[in-house]
């Protein structure tokens, strides 16, 4: 489970009809996947809370629409072993190796690949 600071942060950056329990697996899953390279799992979950979309800090309102709608897609990610291969698959490498939460940047695509199942509705995805 994310750390409380980043369990806080998860509660209040909840898209509309977004489960908490759905929002902590895909960062959970995300963390996981960044360990062999990077062990320091605060900074890593201040980049994960960057890529998935934590309210905080400030992000640009199209990235954060975007991310949102991305998460809302996996609901019912953390009972489902179909959603939870389909997020793994989405996770690009650049997810996993980028170092710093200051070296993210706000395109959704850099960093996820939505599957065709997943794709509709996603036009904007830049």
């Amino acid at each position: 489970m994310p750390s409380e600071r980043s369990a806080n942060k998860m509660h209040a950056s909840l898209a509309e009809n977004e489960d908490y329990v759905d929002f902590a697996y895909l960062f959970d899953v995300l963390v996981w996947l960044r360990r062999p390279y990077h062990e320091g799992l605060e900074a890593s979950e201040d980049v994960v809370g960057r890529l998935l979309c934590l309210l905080a800090p400030k992000k640009p309102a199209n990235y954060v629409s975007a991310m949102q709608r991305f998460r809302v897609r996996f609901g019912g990610v953390s009972t489902s072993a179909e959603l939870q291969a389909e997020f793994a698959n989405c996770v690009r490498n650049a997810a996993i190796i980028v170092p710093r939460p200051e070296d993210v940047v706000w395109r959704p695509s850099l960093y996820f690949s939505p599957s065709d199942r997943l794709h509709e509705g996603l036009e904007g995805w830049y």
